[in-house]
């Protein structure tokens, strides 16, 4: 097609989210990679089964909110080992629990964890997540968005929801 476009003397752009991850992608489903982006690693304190919907961890949650929406900057999603968890809210003193939490969600296996283990709260924005930002895969995102742009001729890339780049990493690096 923009073979034909450039022949008519049009040129052609590529328009992409950005770096932001659709929760359907292999990157998220059936296992989700070891290098979403997250906010803050907490300690699980207490083994969790499968079918428990509290997880108790050693650092503070009074500062977790659990608002969420297209331009707020939070998730209600926790990743540990191979698992996403949903949490509704979160206890405000010790001991510091996430709660009502929906186990196995985005078609991940629900799973045992043992005290130690890290659950890390993901990066959320524009109902997607994103990568670490020194990560692999942000290097695969961006590596596959140039490989689209080359292989197929592109003239220009047009990121939207770049307005949203200070999820990566912070404000200073926005």
């Amino acid at each position: 097609i923009n073979d034909r476009l450039h022949e008519a003397g049009i040129s052609a752009i590529f328009h992409t989210y950005a770096f932001f991850i659709d929760k359907n992608t292999k990157y998220v489903t059936p296992v989700p990679s070891k290098d979403l982006g997250y906010f803050i690693a907490f300690t699980i304190s207490q083994p969790v089964s499968a079918i428990d919907s509290e997880i108790v961890v050693n650092e503070s949650t009074e500062n977790i909110s659990t608002l969420t929406g297209f331009f707020v900057r939070n998730s209600r999603t926790l990743r540990i080992g191979e698992e996403l968890i949903e949490f509704s809210d979160v206890t405000r003193t010790h001991p510091f629990k996430f709660t009502g939490c929906k186990r196995g969600v985005n078609e991940t296996t629900p799973a045992s964890h043992g005290a130690s283990e890290s659950a890390f709260h993901l990066r959320e924005m524009f109902g997607r997540f994103v990568p670490g930002p020194d990560t692999e895969l942000f290097e695969e995102i961006a590596g596959n968005t140039a490989k689209i742009v080359s292989d197929c001729g592109f003239d220009g890339i047009y990121f939207d929801a770049i307005d949203g780049s200070d999820i990566l990493a912070g404000e200073e690096y926005f």
